[in-house]
């Protein structure tokens, strides 16, 4: 496995030849297999299959633990013996894995039926964060464990006479885990007594450990260089801003800065990206101005009509303010050509619903998301979600229409209608480090549209549905994707890693 620069999700293209492609048929009652991508500097280097085999006593299971690099290829296998284990991520650096469980035996979701899951939910059971250290030759190296509370909830199962009730068991801030290149891990957790940000060496060592003191409704971890980011999320007057982000350096366990997503004006910034930028390697976030007097207008197409953004800004991350550059594009002042002050793209006729950004090999960053097209009908204003909008915003803060890209349109409906239940598009992206080129999936309902951001072409297109097979995208290696088909009739998935080429 080697280390690849920055790529978090994947693109498929025209012609793809010599696929490395593997099929996983279900398997018994019992016996469960989950895969996971196993990513190093965010970029997806390889495959971990974690398979729960039987049952070796009343408190333990078997386990296997099958690695394959990023051409499904594989690598090696583990076999051992833990309590009930629930796999939560994985990372990798200097030919070390670092797994994270919940090791509990009510860790994931168990069921009342269970005797001794039963027995547990009755007079309780220490949980715990294990970290498991593993070789590529599959060998454990360590293992890091400390104490934590589950949060839990019920539902209700089965019939009249064969009801159950099944208890999930998570993390109330969930585990997150990041590669520090050159130097190991680092690892945030969160129950509902403590939130802690970890450091371990490859060798499984405890480094550092920091207690998380501030509180916040959601967490983000980016490792980028020597410098760790906890990007936090409070629920303030503004819903969709409160943001706050925090630095701390891997080598220097004093230096920490923190500091509140606005700009110069006060006005809250909503974050729709926050990565490594792929030509620098600085961190980064992206995102939208919230307008302060329409900070609850999101919902619906009537909201976007009101101007519920003053425009878009990228900023540069650091450990210093000193090292924060924003760049801030406003279309509210009426300053940027074709752009209404309510953020309409009048020679097109519709506004942009944003989900997401990047940045391409040229310092620019690209902003995506979905055309909300606005039409006058009978006097009355009615919408539909269309296509794929790609809007550029340079250095200097111009902003331009990129591209826009028929996919997957909705019906038309009333301004009051909420956005969600009409816009049905993902996007992920994908680079090409020796070629400089971004790409990016377009996920919508009934298509997978694949779009090459620097021709300006939309390289494929492919049904999510033919019959009684399924097919998706996922992650894979750089210049690469992975493809999922599910035969529903025959019960089988095969995954299949696909070369991008122009």
């Amino acid at each position: 496995m080697k280390n690849i620069p920055l790529t978090l999700l994947c693109l498929w293209l025209t012609s793809l030849l010599h696929a490395q492609s593997k099929v996983f048929k279900e398997v018994g009652e019992g016996i469960s297999t989950s895969v996971r991508s196993i990513t190093q500097d965010n970029a997806l280097v390889g495959y971990l299959a974690f398979t729960r085999l039987e049952k070796a006593d009343a408190d333990s299971f078997n386990y296997r633990l099958s690695i394959m690099d990023e051409n499904l290829n594989d690598i090696g296998s583990l076999d051992f013996r833990e309590r009930n284990l629930d796999l939560q991520a994985v990372s990798f650096e200097q030919d070390v894995l670092c797994l994270g469980y919940i090791e509990s035996a009510l860790a994931g979701t168990v069921s009342s039926r269970d005797k001794e899951a039963r027995k547990a939910m009755k007079e309780g059971v220490t949980s715990q964060v294990m970290l498991q250290f593993i070789s590529l030759n599959g060998k454990i190296i360590n293992k890091f464990t400390t104490n934590v509370e589950l949060s839990s909830y019920s539902t209700l199962t089965g019939g009249y006479f064969s009801a159950s009730v099944n208890m999930t068991s998570y993390l109330k801030y969930g585990m997150q885990i990041k590669n520090i290149a050159g130097k190991g891990f680092c690892v945030f957790y969160g129950d509902d007594s403590k939130k802690e940000l970890l450091i371990l060496g490859v060798d499984g060592k405890l480094v550092k450990r920091k207690k998380i003191a501030f509180d916040a409704a959601g967490y983000l971890l980016l490792a980028s260089s020597s410098n760790m980011y906890l990007l936090a999320k409070d629920n303030e007057d503004a819903p969709e801003g409160g943001f706050r982000i925090y630095t701390y350096s891997v080598y220097d366990s004093v230096a920490e800065y923190k500091f509140d997503l606005k700009d110069k004006q006060g006005n809250p910034l909503k974050v729709i990206a926050f990565d490594n930028d792929p030509a620098s390697g600085k961190a980064f976030v992206a995102g939208c101005i919230i307008n302060p007097d329409r900070t609850r207008d999101f919902i619906s197409a009537h909201d976007y009509s009101r101007s519920p953004y003053l425009g878009v800004f990228t900023l540069e991350i650091g450990n210093t303010k000193k090292e924060l550059k924003p760049v801030y594009s406003y279309w509210n002042n009426g300053a940027l050509p074709g752009i209404s002050q309510d953020g309409l793209f009048a020679d097109k006729g519709f506004f942009v619903k944003y989900a997401t950004a990047f940045k391409d090999y040229n310092g620019n960053t690209v902003f995506a998301g979905t055309a909300l097209v606005e039409k006058k009908l009978l006097g009355a204003a009615k919408y539909k979600c269309a296509d794929g909008v790609f809007v550029l915003q340079d250095n200097a803060g111009k902003l331009k229409l990129d591209n826009n890209i028929p996919c997957d349109e909705s019906s038309y409906f009333g301004p009051a209608s909420a956005l969600t239940a009409y816009d049905k598009k993902s996007f992920y992206k994908v680079l090409n480090s020796d070629t400089k080129t971004n790409y990016m999936i377009i996920d919508d309902e009934y298509n997978t549209y694949v779009y090459n951001v620097n021709k300006q072409k939309v390289m494929r297109v492919i049904q999510h549905k033919d019959g009684s097979i399924k097919t998706n995208v996922f992650p894979a290696k750089e210049g690469h994707i992975m493809v999922s088909e599910y035969n529903r009739k025959e019960k089988y998935t095969r995954f299949s890693i696909e070369a991008l080429t122009d």
